[in-house]
């Protein structure tokens, strides 16, 4: 596979000389930032594992026609399996946050809604979307074939009911564990709370589910930096890093 190619996202299967259009984000992103004309090669993703090598074919007026002219061998998911339950924060560092977890390569991504989230929001399609856009743009980046599935958000109680990974963690700063302390092997889980953190009742409840509290150190982190730093250092201990 060609690595130095522009990557774009598309929602559709490959096969061998199909045609396909762009949909209209990524063709203005392609034609109005990146000034790609007929004949340049795209490299495709269907965010499933599945890639292909796309020449453009036709360009009329904001939309683009590409031919797949090479399908590429799957992709595996890599790595330990993360799955990321995130307090919800300000849209700003809640954007940075599924951004980074993407790139770290996260399996799932959860929206949690605890007793001091900031933002108390009802869920709309529409941020929904916001953050899919937002992590098949760090997909693009990345390289990453695989996108994470994000869920609307969920009260912690509900979420923590329903983990299933192999050792589940949440992150509490007056925890004795280090995040350091555990081998990973399969899957993990990560807890990760407001600014504020978890309430002590939330925390009992998560211990109660089988979280294991840990600590990241003792500095006082932002809920964004806490989840790269985390996941980060699970990545790290599993020797990914």
């Amino acid at each position: 596979m060609k690595m130095n190619l522009t990557r774009s996202f598309v929602d559709q299967e490959f096969s061998l000389n199909k045609k396909l259009i762009l949909e209209k984000p990524s063709s203005h992103h392609l034609l109005k930032v990146l000034r790609k004309k007929e004949g340049d090669e795209i490299v495709l993703f269907d965010g499933k594992g599945n890639s292909c090598l796309g020449v453009i074919s036709k360009i009329h007026r904001s939309k683009i026609e590409l031919e797949i002219i090479d399908i590429f061998k799957q992709s595996l998911r890599s790595g330990i399996e993360i799955n990321l339950g995130q307090s919800l924060i300000k849209n700003d560092p809640f954007n940075l946050t599924i951004q980074k977890a993407t790139e770290l390569g996260v399996a799932s991504f959860h929206p949690l809604i605890t007793d001091r989230s900031v933002v108390k929001i009802k869920m709309t399609k529409n941020r929904n979307l916001r953050w899919n856009l937002i992590a098949r743009g760090a997909c693009e980046q990345c390289g990453e074939n695989w996108l994470p599935v994000i869920e609307d958000p969920i009260k912690i109680d509900r979420w923590a009911s329903n983990v299933k990974s192999e050792i589940k963690i949440v992150l509490s700063p007056n925890a004795d564990n280090k995040i350091s302390d555990f081998e990973y092997k399969d899957s993990v889980s990560l807890a990760i709370g407001p600014e504020g953190d978890f309430s002590d009742y939330e925390v009992d409840s998560l211990t109660e589910k089988g979280f294991i509290p840990v600590s990241i150190g003792k500095r006082i982190l932002r809920a964004e930096t806490a989840a790269i730093s985390a996941i980060s250092s699970v990545r790290f201990s599993a020797k990914e890093f």
